[in-house]
């Protein structure tokens, strides 16, 4: 698929299958989220599609300059609540970034599915910001859809990505058909999901393993 790429990073791969694992407990499923934040930043950061700038900085005999990112030029968007503790894991890779916020859920029409957004926080900061949307399960794609219709006054979707542990090849296609230059990453791919629109071999419900709640 154009525009999509699965980070198949060793390391990142076995944090991706603990997320996955039925048996992570909440408590480890928060630091094993923020983990999934951290890696996939460094991963991208190795991807040269961040901005960059040159550092210089002044050692014991001299002083040493290289390419770094530019944290102030990042901005990343945590979909609450599932994406909270993989955007501030994200935040630990760019510690200078933006983090802004917006709420997103699922809402059943009978048999269809869509999202609902009424909370946002910090996105007027976006704006000129390379954007890194995290959502750990890209299942229909609907929330999504829905808080980035919420910040697209904000947004130039051809400097914006998704990064998030999981995905459906339907999700994907569903926001390329509306944002086909927004490229997403991903740790693993799937194609089906259940009745209630889950992922199958999916991590389930992300927000509440981590909150442990229902």
């Amino acid at each position: 698929m154009k525009n999509y790429t699965i980070l198949k990073n060793p390391v990142l791969q076995e944090i991706a299958l603990q997320l996955h694992n039925i048996d992570t407990n909440c408590h480890c499923y928060r630091e094993y989220t923020e983990l999934l934040g951290l890696y996939s930043g460094i991963e991208l950061a190795n991807l040269n599609i961040l901005p960059t700038k040159k550092k210089t900085i002044t050692t014991p005999l001299g002083k040493l300059t290289s390419k770094v990112i530019d944290d102030k030029r990042v901005g990343i968007v945590n979909i609450l609540r599932a994406g909270t503790c993989m955007a501030l894991g994200m935040g630990k890779a760019f510690p200078d970034a933006t983090i802004a916020f917006v709420s997103a859920w699922r809402k059943y029409e009978g048999k269809k599915i869509t999202a609902e957004s009424n909370y946002s926080r910090g996105i007027e900061d976006l704006k000129d910001k390379f954007v890194v949307i995290t959502d750990p399960a890209l299942a229909t794609g609907s929330s999504l859809l829905a808080s980035i219709s919420v910040m697209k006054e904000y947004l130039d979707t051809s400097k914006t990505i998704i990064c998030s542990l999981n995905a459906t090849r339907e999700g994907i296609e569903a926001i390329h058909k509306e944002y086909p230059e927004i490229h997403i990453y991903t740790a693993f791919l799937e194609e089906k999901m259940n009745e209630k629109y889950y992922i199958v071999n999916g991590p389930g419900d992300c927000g509440d393993r981590c909150f442990n709640t229902k």
